[in-house]
């Protein structure tokens, strides 16, 4: 059986791009995280998956809010991505952000800011 720890490093070497996924509490805190586990699922109707793990500290705004902006980053974020992957702390400190249409950041330079309902 294959160790959880050498797996995670053998599919580190998957190539994929890095988003980072944001929400907001209902009190309009931030949330976010970084996720390479985000797929299309459908282009009629437009559907895609985002995985967040249900013991992140940000699932529960993911869940309550049921909206969320997928902010593909470019590789000049790689900092951003890193700060985003470790759980706690306030991610968003010094970050340049504005509400989209549901209330969840876009993260500035983003190559692209998908807008998503929780269905």
């Amino acid at each position: 059986m294959l160790d959880p720890k050498e797996l995670r490093r053998v599919m580190g070497h998957f190539a994929t791009g890095i988003t980072i996924i944001t929400t907001r509490s209902a009190e309009g805190t931030p949330y976010g995280l970084t996720a390479n586990a985000f797929t299309s699922l459908s282009l009629d109707p437009p559907l895609c998956l985002v995985c967040v793990d249900r013991r992140a500290e940000s699932f529960a705004h993911f869940y309550d809010s049921k909206v969320f902006t997928v902010n593909i980053l470019s590789t000049e974020q790689e900092e951003l991505s890193n700060r985003f992957a470790k759980s706690g702390g306030d991610k968003f400190t010094g970050v340049s952000t504005a509400p989209g249409h549901h209330g969840a950041p876009l993260i500035a330079g983003a190559l692209v800011h998908l807008e998503c309902v929780i269905t």
